[in-house]
């Protein structure tokens, strides 16, 4: 799967869209984003207005995208807003655009260094190609993928997601601007030095009258605060008095309801604040400085506000404040108390209408009232009702809900400088650009730069390709970035994320506190801000400043000079770059986050900074949590407006890994009509497939259980244009356009209907066999979402049940991932048709009841008369069928029972999530039963364990014969997948057994005892070192029920009295299913089934079930309770499973898709791999010197090396040595797997196989020679097993199981057969094959694909006994029970496959192989009769022939030595070469009273060093080694 990323950086200069117009100091630095033609509007527009036009629309704009509210009403109201806000914002015109040659420049300059950027960018394309050839490598381990580690099952402890949204929206909607200067009279208590500071809002108050110069500056300080925020309700009030000061702060709390308010003081003319907590005004005569209590002052202000003091001594009123705040909460939560208590009171008494205490509560509730009414002056209750209000809220807080800044501590007053204004600490929260380039004049060695040149810097504040622009937008990126890195991460998005005046305040009080520090004033705010007058940045801003500062003459001499930009963002663009080579989530996270965002406004930097913001998001969700945090929503939400294409790679980038951690974000994009941008990008078929599949992510995200995303995403006909791309060669993009089909039309009716007019279901069929199991699932997925509200129409009912049946194919499928799935699909269709499953299972468990009483009648006369159980008589057979007519209700009756016994044949999946699911929807229509159907069958059902208990049924049961309506190995009625998941041929794959599971984690309370149904043992099995394993069980062979599926496709039909006629293929005949006579009736009792009545778990169930027997005699309602007590176990309770593939398939976009994640050359698993393939090397190398040593001069004897014994006692049947690890996998004959160093002789390991009680493990192999290695077993219950982590039972997991037959079920006491497992390691291939009771077969299986992929049959009745096959090349060889051997190539199909036979052995061939020393073509087979015959490719004859004397057991042959070995039941083992010489005979094991061998059971050589291992029918296993040289393999 390649994918790509063509970030061309040629195309940076000529990027056609986003010329940004902005001003800088807004809350997250985003404006309007308009196209270039833009760029050549009128320059003659009031700056002023300009700026604070586009301030204000930045706010609503903003806010209303971070505060996006989950209340739909609030979400309306915000949409409006932003539409009127657009509209405002789309009227604003960049001005000042005239040095369009210098900046084409500077871009060229830019250019340069984002071509060097580009080129080292990992592209997805070069990571995925590299992977590719990584796979291809023949060391390339299976069962690696995601899938394997977790079958599809998200990681529960998912990525907290960042509260980067706030949850309140927040605006300052009007500002009390209180200024009492007093002009001409100084206040009494500040001495004031000569000259001194005169100067307030930059104008000079002495120039003029008094109170014209007091109303000038109120004008003045009126604009520069109308810069930060426009719209807001702006009053003066300008030498007040306390009453006016009352009035106006009252009023504009009114008005501001429970936005924020700003209160302005300017207290130059009055006395420094009181140590009781005052500030001062003036009485109506200005003959009296008037104190102000701040206590009052916080009364009328109410919350939320935020103040600013400058005066003298500020810090006193913060000190003071605070206080007040906290003991204004303090009365708040007492009287907030009270209050409950009088309203729990009022409301009890109340109640009781019938005492006379309702009179006096209603009386105290008015006195209470009333009593509140008439104190509303007091401090505790504020002075109107309004206030009232507005305190009593529970929510508001005076110490959280409200903000100061201070000019100065309370020992200090203010600096005095004439150079700079009396009002400092205002200049720098107003005009910073201004106060802070004249203070870097005066600290700086430049000359020649006067005050009136500063302040005719050329360009204004929203244009940032002019100087004064650019100074401005340099000055946003510096003081958000020192915010960011200082600031806790909660307090940054409180004051600089949430409200638009607050954040330009608090970023200019960074330049405060730098300016006024220097003047040995400490500036003060609340919460208090950690100190950031010496933070780094600060002398890039300096450096900045002084470039712009330099070119001043030059640029106010000439309007047309050249102005030279910064090369400010350039370089932190660089620094951003290097943190991304060497950070991590473990180190500090990059400063320059705040600005990138803040470059992605410049079309000269943007592509730029968006891939390097796309290589950061990349890194993990950790730091997706970091860019939304920093505000980076906006920004790309606002960039899916642009048209230009060289965005369109990257964007979808971002956003796929932002909806990856947080899908909030989907009505956002309705809203905005981002999905429209998404889906064009899906429609073009000539965009990259990884775009195209990220596109459908995103466009699933907004469509998941989202109705109006759902809705956008339908009428902007995303469902064709994903129909249309199914056939894509790439599985990702098939993949996910099946997932965002299936969350568009989930419980959405509409979408449905839409669906089915578009014939999505059939052509999502199809893909039920698609060679990704990723697809097929997602393809399960989205055909279970499309079932569900047919109610009521005849078309979806059909179209539902066609869909359910079709489904079946999937019961064959490989991964249980897949099946998985196919489960939760069909909860809903059971969930859809509730009432006629029940009928259906009510109906099996009624004949499941007759059954029971015929048996028990049976068996009953059996023991009385002590004859051997036989087969039950015709007679009562086809009573019973008669009486058994499950499918007489029509041809729906037949589909539900067909689909009912899928679901049972899944109850005994062999993995564990899939049987589980199954079990749940078995268990819930259970639940359903009528209570008259309970108590009967729990007699009977009791009845029955008697019988069980008494041993009457063992052995009655187990015969060959035992019924034909309970061991019918005849009733072959499979699932025929033509033209399905396997090619080439006609295979009967259907349906297996159908029944519950009786293990640990299964029903206790069905109908059915599951021993008498499946024939076996009702104990569970013995499992060692595993207790949370299950023990799967199947059902008899005669429940092969299935459902013909012929192209994928079924009708329902109904012709006649023939309900649901099936056309099998394979069998060319029809088969009804109501036909007693195939038994088929009868056989779909068998299917349900059930445990004991016990609530215990595990061990011996026998006396568990005598216990339940001897509760016989217990009452009926006990008895009702028996069966209608709730599973403690069974984790699934819904009515409907839910699926969690969805999410589970979104995690991919959650990790690294971008750049390879780079090996750590010094961590412990780099290290370890390293030393590991070291090693392996040389073994290998060492391996063939050994082998040299043994052509030049064979080995005169074999010495052992190592005895261990099996403490279980049972014979020893199949070894498996490790190629490079000490360790030797050991297997007995039934289900038992042990795991030895042989070095140490120490059993580190044993495991139950899990394989049915009845059944043995009848091959084993070790997949993957290098990491991860894993076992494969094949047991005769007909399952392959792969066992991931065996060497502790810690890391022991089943990583997949399947059925190698699933067309045939079978019982532990009636096996398929041997199942013979061959692993062909180089290609991922499994052979298998079995006795099974069709014509004998060899399947082959893909396990990447997980797919069967080819039968091959091998024209002879007899069966499969060894297999082997050509290392890197198309052959295998197979030896068969009548002698012969076969040579195969798996390239030609189905009946030709077989390319030569051998047919000079007489006798069963015990083990065939291939080994590498002779090419890998020639095959080595030897017979039970001690016949070795070397037969090489292409020959009918055999070149050499071995006469061993004696019988043969076993046999094997090294890979790469010329040694062979045969083991016999005569106890020894015999070792020859090639040419038939011996060159030792073992018989007795090594010491001075060495015991004899036991009966060889098993050898097996390792893969490359000269070791034999042996295992005997006494459980003892040696180890040999050549005499000629020490053990080849180094002790590591």
């Amino acid at each position: 799967m390649d994918k790509s990323y063509n970030f061309s950086s040629s195309n940076l200069a000529n990027s056609s869209g986003l010329h940004n117009s902005i001003n800088s100091n807004n809350v997250n630095g985003v404006n309007n984003i308009n196209n270039g033609s833009n760029n050549n509007n009128n320059n003659n527009n009031n700056n002023n207005n300009n700026n604070n036009n586009n301030n204000n629309n930045i706010n609503n704009n903003n806010i209303n995208n971070n505060n996006n509210n989950n209340n739909n009403n609030n979400n309306n109201n915000n949409n409006n807003n932003n539409n009127n806000n657009n509209n405002n914002n789309n009227n604003n015109n960049n001005n000042n655009n005239n040095n369009n040659n210098n900046n084409n420049n500077n871009n060229n300059n830019n250019n340069n260094t984002e071509n060097v950027s580009s080129s080292n960018i990992s592209t997805y394309q070069q990571v995925k190609k590299k992977e590719k050839y990584n796979n291809n490598n023949k060391n390339k381990p299976f069962f690696g993928e995601e899938r394997h580690k977790d079958n599809a099952t998200p990681d529960v402890q998912k990525t907290k997601i960042a509260k980067w949204r706030m949850r309140e929206r927040m605006k300052t909607v009007s500002v009390a601007l209180v200024l009492c200067l007093n002009i001409g009279v100084d206040p009494p208590d500040v001495i004031k030095t000569f000259p001194c500071a005169r100067m307030e809002c930059w104008f000079d108050p002495s120039t003029q009258p008094p109170q014209k110069a007091l109303d000038y500056i109120g004008k003045t300080l009126q604009a520069q605060y109308e810069k930060w925020q426009s719209k807001a309700r702006y009053k003066q009030s300008l030498d007040p008095t306390v009453e006016e000061v009352k009035k106006l702060c009252l009023s504009l709390r009114r008005n501001a309801k429970d936005e924020r308010v700003l209160f302005h003081y300017n207290g130059h003319g009055v006395p420094k604040p009181t140590t009781n907590g005052e500030i001062w005004v003036f009485n109506r005569n200005f003959t009296q400085y008037i104190p102000l209590s701040i206590y009052e002052l916080q009364t009328w202000m109410g919350t939320p506000s935020i103040y600013v003091f400058d005066c003298s001594a500020a810090g006193l009123i913060i000190n003071w404040f605070n206080q007040f705040a906290e003991q204004r909460d303090k009365e708040l939560e007492r009287f907030s108390g009270n209050n409950q208590i009088n309203n729990n009171n009022n409301n009890s008494n109340n109640n009781n209408t019938n005492t006379p205490n309702g009179n006096t509560n209603q009386q105290n509730n008015s006195n209470n009232n009333s009593s509140n009414n008439s104190n509303t002056n007091s401090p505790n209750m504020g002075s109107s009702n309004s206030v009232n209000n507005n305190q009593s809220s529970g929510s508001s807080s005076h110490q959280r809900d409200c903000i100061l800044l201070a000019a100065c501590s309370a020992n200090e007053i203010l600096p005095m400088n004439p150079d700079f204004p009396a009002d400092m600490f205002t200049a720098c929260l107003t005009t910073p650009i201004r106060i802070a380039l004249r203070w870097f004049c005066s600290h700086s060695i430049l000359t020649g730069i006067t005050a009136d040149m500063l302040d005719r810097i050329p360009g204004n504040l929203s244009s940032r390709r002019t100087p004064l622009g650019e100074l401005n937008w340099i000055f946003t990126a510096v003081t958000d970035t020192i915010a960011w890195n200082v600031l806790p991460r909660h307090l940054f998005q409180k004051l600089f994320r949430q409200d638009l005046l607050v954040a330009s305040l608090f970023r200019n009080y960074l330049l405060a506190e730098r300016i006024m520090r220097s003047a040995n004033c400490t500036p003060i705010s609340c919460p208090r801000l950690p100190p950031t007058y010496q933070h780094a940045m600060w002398q890039a801003w300096d450096l900045a400043a002084d470039l712009v500062i330099s070119q001043l003459p030059t640029l106010l001499a000439d309007p047309n000079a050249e102005f030279k930009s910064s090369p400010f963002f350039s370089e932190q663009l660089t620094a951003f770059e290097v943190w991304l080579e060497f950070g991590s989530e473990h180190k500090d996270p990059p400063a320059q986050l705040p600005i990138v965002l803040q470059v992605l406004l410049s079309q000269a930097h943007r592509l730029r900074a968006l891939v390097l913001l796309g290589k950061f998001l990349d890194l993990g969700p950790w730091a997706v949590n970091l860019a939304l945090c920093v505000g980076i929503f906006p920004y790309v939400l606002k960039l899916l407006q642009s048209p230009a294409g060289d965005l369109r790679h990257i964007l979808v980038f971002i956003w796929a890994k932002i909806l990856a951690l947080d899908k909030s974000c989907q009505l956002d994009l309705v809203k905005e009509n981002g999905h429209a941008y998404f889906i064009s990008v899906l429609s073009s078929p000539q965009i990259p497939a990884d775009q195209r599949t990220m596109s459908a992510f995103v466009l699933s995200t907004i469509c998941n259980n989202c109705r109006p995303g759902q809705n956008a995403c339908l009428i902007g006909n995303l469902l064709p244009i994903c129909l249309s791309q199914l056939s894509d060669p790439d599985p990702m993009v098939r993949r996910w356009m099946i997932l965002c089909m299936a969350k568009m039309w989930e419980n959405f009716e509409e979408a449905k209907w839409a669906a089915i007019k578009e014939n999505a279901h059939e052509k999502l069929c199809l893909l039920l066999t698609d060679v990704s199991p990723e697809v097929r699932a997602s393809a399960v997925v989205a055909l279970g979402e499309l079932i569900g509200g047919a109610e009521g129409s005849e078309q979806r009912t059909t179209i539902e049940l066609n869909l359910a049946l079709t489904l079946a194919v999937i019961t064959a499928d490989c991964s249980p991932m897949v099946r998985k799935e196919l489960v939760i699909s069909l909860s809903r269709i059971v969930s859809s048709y509730e009432s006629n499953f029940v009928q259906v299972a009510q109906e099996i468990a009624q004949e499941e009841r007759l059954r029971a009483v015929l048996e028990a009648k049976r068996l009953e006369e059996l023991r009385k008369s002590k004859k051997r159980p036989s087969v039950p008589k015709i007679s009562d057979a086809d009573h019973l069928n008669n009486n058994s007519d499950l499918y007489g209700n029509g041809s729906q009756s037949s589909v539900y029972g067909c689909l009912w016994k899928i679901i049972l044949n899944l109850c005994t999946d062999p993995f564990d999530q899939v049987a589980q699911r199954a079990q749940s929807i078995v268990k819930r229509i259970s639940s359903k039963f009528s209570m008259e159907e309970l108590m009967s069958h729990n007699l009977i059902n009791r009845t029955n364990f008697n019988f069980n208990l008494n041993g009457s049924i063992n052995g009655g049961l187990n015969s060959s014969g035992g019924g034909g309506f309970l061991n019918n190995s005849n009733g072959n009625l499979g699932a025929s997948m033509n033209g399905g998941n396997l090619n080439g041929s006609n295979n009967n794959l259907g349906g297996s057994g159908f029944g519950l599971n009786n293990s640990n984690s299964s029903i206790r309370n069905t109908f059915v005892n599951i021993s008498r149904i499946t024939n076996r043992d009702p104990r569970s099995p013995t499992k060692t070192k595993l207790g949370t394993q299950r023990s799967p069980i199947l059902t008899s062979s005669t429940n092969n029920v299935g459902t013909i599926l012929n192209g994928s496709q079924l009708n329902l039909n109904n012709n006649g009295n023939n309900n649901n006629n099936i056309n099998n293929n394979n069998m060319n005949n029809n088969n009804n299913i109501n036909n007693s006579s195939s038994g088929l009736g009868n056989q779909l009792a068998n299917t349900f089934q059930s445990l004991s009545l016990s609530s215990g778990l595990g061990g011996n169930k026998t006396n568990k079930m005598s216990q339940s027997t001897s509760s016989m005699n217990t009452s009926g309602q006990s008895l009702q309770n028996d069966f209608l007590m709730v599973s403690d176990i069974m984790p699934f309770e819904e009515d409907e499973l839910y699926s969690d593939y969805y999410e589970w398939s979104c995690n991919y976009f959650s990790k690294p898709m971008m750049q390879s994640t780079g090996e750590d050359f010094e961590s412990f698993e780099s290290i370890e791999k390293k030393w590991k393939r070291q090693r392996n090397e040389m073994i290998i190398q060492e391996s063939k010197e050994a082998v040299q040593n043994i052509i030049q001069q064979p080995p005169k004897s074999f010495s052992q090396a190592t005895i261990f014994a099996e403490p279980n006692g049972q014979p020893i049947s199949h070894l498996q040595f490790h190629p490079f690890d000490n360790i030797l996998v050991v297997s007995d004959g039934l289900e038992n797997i042990s795991v030895w160093n042989y070095d140490e002789g120490q059993r580190i390991n044993a495991f139950n196989n899990c394989n049915m009680p009845g059944t043995r493990i009848t091959s084993m192999k070790l997949v993957n020679d290098y990491d991860p290695s894993m076992i494969i077993t094949a047991a005769d219950d007909g399952v392959v097993r792969i066992w991931r982590g065996y060497e502790s039972n810690d890391t022991l997991k089943m990583v997949s199981s399947w059925r190698a037959f699933p067309e045939f079920a079978t019982t532990g006491n009636d096996p398929i057969g041997r199942l013979v497992l061959d692993w062909k390691g180089d290609s991922g291939l499994v052979l298998v094959s079995g006795e099974t009771p069709d014509s004998p077969k060899i399947r082959i299986w893909d396990v990447e694909r997980e797919l069967g992929v080819q039968d091959i049959l091998i024209g002879t009745d007899s069966v499969v006994t060894c297999m082997a096959n050509e290392k890197r090349g198309p052959l295998f060889s197979a030896g068969f029970s009548d002698g012969l051997v076969k040579l195969f190539d798996q390239r030609i199909p189905g009946k030709y496959s077989c390319v030569s036979t051998l047919t000079e052995h007489k006798s069963y061939i015990v083990n065939v192989s291939m080994p590498a020393s002779l090419g890998g073509k020639t095959v080595v087979s030897g017979s039970s009769t001690g016949e070795i015959k070397f037969w090489q490719h292409s020959y009918e004859c055999s070149s050499n022939t071995i006469l061993n004397n004696d019988a043969i057991s076993t046999f094997s042959v090294h890979e790469y030595a010329p040694l062979i070995a045969c083991g016999s039941q005569n106890q020894r083992i015999k070792i020859m070469n090639f040419t038939g010489e011996e060159v030792c005979t073992l018989r007795y094991h090594d010491g001075f009273l060495g015991q004899r061998i036991g009966p060889v059971s098993c050898v097996a050589f390792h893969p490359y060093n000269i070791l034999m291992g042996a295992g005997a029918t006494d459980s003892i296993v040696s180890i040999y080694t050549d005499n000629s040289k020490s053990k080849s393999n180094v002790d590591w």
